[in-house]
């Protein structure tokens, strides 16, 4: 894939598609966040609502508390003297009622209240209000359900919400109900039963208050539900006496403490909040409209999309006007290194600014002009191991030293010296025969013998001019080397080296060493040494055209010379390996030689 196409994926998947995402995770995290607050909020709502709720309730029992051990009430339920059917007794009836009313509506959420004496005698008193409650007679009411439950209890009351008993306590206008046995202060004996009701206004007026103006149609609403999922009442009296399964798939009636959750009811997307009431098991519902809760929300929603629209109006500016100025960049310096491959080193770029391009472009055509340096150094390098290639060739056999070979075992036939001669034959054999071998890289062994046997036959045509010694470890014997490498070295020192020496006086030694990674083979003389001049132009001051000027001059003297043994070295093995001359006046020479271990191929 080209670098545009690349640009342009990675500007999609990593500018385009985080900054879509960090939209609607800010969206959906918004949304959570929302839940959460307004979750918090409605429970400290429901506690409000809760507390002021049973407040309400702890109110009437106490005014109930205070009826039930009043004298009116009191005397009333005791009298037990009541005839069916006299005159006399429905005026006493009247009379106590009467008596009742003035205290038992002391509230004006009391709205009808009837005593049952243990006889059976019935004591109504009620305001000018609408009543639910079916005055039944006290047998009937011993058939009841509650009864049981209502004489249990010993004169705790018994509050029973709208729509919870219809059949007994009516069903409009809703209405709660409280039951609960009347005892007497004196002997603590059940002297008969209260019923009162009370008006659900206040209670609705507490969930009233906490409601948003419009709740009528949207927003939020509250229910006080029973243990059984009934709507007992509804702040909007819309959904009084239903069940609240009909409207939701949760069950806010087996609420503990407190439960959030947003929930679909009645087909609307809605936060739905549920508190525990401290009375029968009660629940305290609230219903909150989901777009009710966002309106607030919208222009936050709108600055995110603003922000993100923004964020991607500059991402694509950024694209066009750096991006793309940059891929450019790159694009025509790829196409100028094209060009490159082509072998055409004479290309440049021209580049204007001060960023990295500018720097691309320059390195672009400093390296072009290195590559173009190093094609030419690279020519001359081979020039000069060609050159050395061929002065190889030409120092295989020297006719010079071939003659004084011969002309010395004519000598040596001459004096009938058979022994010797053999000797130098078989010596000058194995110098032919390594000078020929077909190979450029030999044994260290045969180059050992090679140059041995060099010695030898030197030793005899200069008449014990020198001594030599050759330490080299058998284990060296296995790695390969340059053929014809110590030869120049110890040629060197016997014609240049010894130079006025008197015999014995010269001194050849070759050291071989093996190390873990490299050879190293030290060739030194005791010899007259090189002074600076020779020295700098054997090491720093060569050129392939000086070499050539040496080499006429000096002719067959010089051989192959040093300075082509040590380009050899450094041209087959590479940097890192190569040769060392250390030498002064007088001094003698020491010439250290590194190549790599090498078993080479064709030994």
């Amino acid at each position: 894939m080209n670098l545009r196409p690349k640009l342009m994926l990675a500007f999609i998947s990593l500018i385009i598609i985080p900054m879509i995402g960090l939209g609607i995770f800010s969206f959906i995290n918004s949304e959570s966040l929302l839940e959460k607050k307004y979750s918090e909020l409605s429970e400290i709502t429901l506690k409000a609502i809760g507390g002021n709720i049973s407040y309400f309730f702890r109110e009437m029992d106490q005014l109930s508390n205070g009826n039930v051990i009043s004298s009116e009430v009191q005397e009333t339920l005791k009298q037990d003297d009541f005839l069916p059917e006299e005159p006399s007794t429905l005026i006493r009836i009247n009379q106590a009622e009467k008596e009742m009313s003035r205290i038992l509506f002391q509230h004006p959420a009391v709205s009808f209240v009837v005593l049952y004496a243990s006889e059976g005698t019935m004591f109504r008193s009620y305001r000018n209000d609408p009543t639910t409650f079916r005055p039944i007679t006290f047998q009937e009411l011993q058939q009841n359900a509650l009864y049981d439950d209502v004489i249990a209890r010993g004169g705790i009351p018994l509050w029973i919400g709208p729509h919870e008993q219809r059949d007994l306590t009516g069903v409009k206008p809703p209405l709660f109900t409280m039951m609960r046995v009347v005892k007497d202060m004196e002997s603590f004996n059940d002297l008969g039963i209260m019923v009162t009701q009370y008006k659900t206004e206040e209670v609705n007026s507490m969930l009233k208050a906490f409601q948003n103006p419009d709740a009528e149609s949207s927003g939020t609403r509250y229910f006080i539900l029973n243990d059984k999922g009934l709507i007992m009442l509804d702040s909007n009296k819309q959904f009084d006496g239903q069940s609240i399964d009909l409207y939701t798939d949760s069950a806010p009636q087996l609420t503990k403490v407190y439960k959030s959750s947003r929930m679909e009811f009645d087909g609307v997307d809605s936060l739905v909040s549920s508190y525990q009431l401290d009375r029968n098991g009660w629940i305290l519902v609230s219903i909150q409209t989901w777009d009710s809760l966002t309106n607030e929300n919208i222009r936050f929603v709108q600055w995110i999309g603003m922000i993100t629209v923004l964020g991607i109006f500059s991402a694509v500016l950024f694209n066009v006007f750096f991006v793309n100025r940059v891929a450019k960049s790159i694009i025509k310096v790829v196409r100028k290194m094209r060009l490159v491959e082509q072998g055409l080193l004479d290309i440049r770029i021209t580049a204007q600014g001060k960023d990295e391009t500018v720097l691309l472009a320059n390195s672009f055509n400093s390296m072009v002009e290195r590559i173009g340096d190093l094609l030419i150094e690279v020519r001359d390098e081979q020039e000069r191991k060609q050159h050395a290639e061929m002065m190889l060739m030409q120092a295989q056999i020297k006719p010079h030293f071939l003659f004084n070979t011969l002309e010395s075992i004519n000598a040596l036939a001459a004096q009938n010296e058979g022994g010797k001669i053999m000797l130098m034959v078989r010596r000058l054999s194995n110098l032919l025969r390594t000078s020929m071998h077909h190979s450029e890289e030999i044994s260290i062994k045969q180059e050992v013998e090679h140059v041995r046997s060099y010695l030898e036959i030197q030793k005899y045509r200069f008449e014990e001019l020198f001594t030599y010694e050759l330490v080299v470890p058998e284990e060296a014997f296995e790695y390969s080397i340059l053929k014809l490498t110590l030869q120049p070295l110890v040629e060197n020192s016997i014609q240049h080296g010894f130079d006025g020496y008197e015999d014995g006086q010269g001194v050849i030694s070759i050291i071989v060493t093996v190390e873990p990674q490299k050879i190293i083979i030290t060739a030194s003389d005791n010899g007259i040494g090189m002074n600076h001049d020779v020295l700098y132009k054997l090491t720093e001051g060569y050129s392939p055209s000086s070499k050539k000027h040496d080499e006429a001059e000096m002719g067959e003297r010089r051989g192959l010379g040093i300075r082509n043994v040590a380009d050899r070295l450094r041209i087959h093995y590479g940097t890192g390996y190569g040769m060392m001359i250390c030498s002064s006046e007088g001094c003698g020479t020491t010439i250290r030689c590194v190549i790599p271990k090498s078993r080479g191929e064709g030994l």
